[in-house]
């Protein structure tokens, strides 16, 4: 079946995408193309091993507003790799002109594995790598709110945004006022999410980023099914109800702010 999607009539930027994955096999030629030629401004897909970070190179290249960004996930961490000549080959494809941040880096202490300390060594490689280069970082935390943020705390000179924000308001104004962002999915407008959604309009509009995660966090009323780009709408219309503000309002603030964070001007070249 071909993929259909009616354009919103929401200009929207997805911050933060995989359609590298498997999800996707298949019909990925045919999704991105029609997601770019109706309401989506550009779509930055992260990597989050070396193989994945090629995928998301290769995806940059094919299609003229997609991005990427290039890291090691915790989660993919391969505790026999010579840690030094990964980061080399980071620093190396950040002068892509189409790589945008290091990413997605961080911390997952939902699963016993990696142990921790190995996901911190890599963690803090990475920071360190992003304040040479000078480069932003697209964070991955889960369940490991205290670490993250000491271990940000540990690089002042780094900006970067949280992906899929679920940490708390005092958290937000921590790292707002470093100059920080913060990437909401469709995980705001989940029934179970009201203590997410009372932290939301507490985070500065000029700071706040909407991504899909896709094919994971589709929004109500797409729960539990593939997520893309064309259901963002629910997600942009949710933030908008809980900032107060019209849906088109917030889409533009948002598309400012994503382009402000990846340092791209208004025709979508790397600054």
């Amino acid at each position: 079946m071909a993929f259909e999607y009616a354009p919103s009539g929401l200009e929207l930027f997805d911050a933060h995408a995989h359609y590298n994955d498997h999800a996707f096999d298949g019909e990925r030629e045919d999704i991105l193309p029609a997601l770019l030629s109706g309401d989506l401004v550009g779509i930055v897909n992260a990597g989050t091993n070396p193989e994945t970070n090629l995928e998301v190179i290769a995806l940059a290249e094919k299609y003229p507003r997609c991005y990427a960004v290039v890291g090691i996930h915790p989660e993919d961490i391969d505790q026999s790799a010579d840690i030094d000549a990964a980061m080399s080959t980071l620093e190396r494809q950040l002068n892509h002109p189409k790589v945008l941040a290091i990413g997605e880096i961080g911390l997952d202490y939902h699963w016993d594995e990696p142990p921790r300390d190995v996901q911190k060594q890599w963690f803090v490689y990475q920071l360190e790598l992003a304040r040479k280069t000078g480069s932003r970082v697209v964070i991955h935390d889960r369940d490991a709110h205290g670490d993250v943020f000491d271990i940000l705390s540990q690089f002042p000179q780094v900006v970067g945004v949280m992906h899929s924000y679920s940490g708390s308001a005092e958290m937000a104004r921590q790292l707002a006022a470093r100059g920080w962002y913060f990437s909401f999915s469709g995980v705001i407008t989940f029934k179970n999410a009201a203590r997410l959604a009372e932290v939301v309009p507490t985070i500065p509009l000029d700071r706040i980023l909407l991504e899909t995660d896709c094919p994971y966090l589709a929004p109500v009323p797409f729960r539990g099914k593939r997520n893309h780009s064309g259901l963002m709408e629910y997600t942009a219309r949710r933030a908008a109800e809980l900032y107060g503000i019209p849906a088109d309002e917030l889409c533009r603030r948002v598309i400012e702010n994503t382009r402000r964070f990846y340092k791209l001007d208004s025709t979508g070249a790397k600054t």
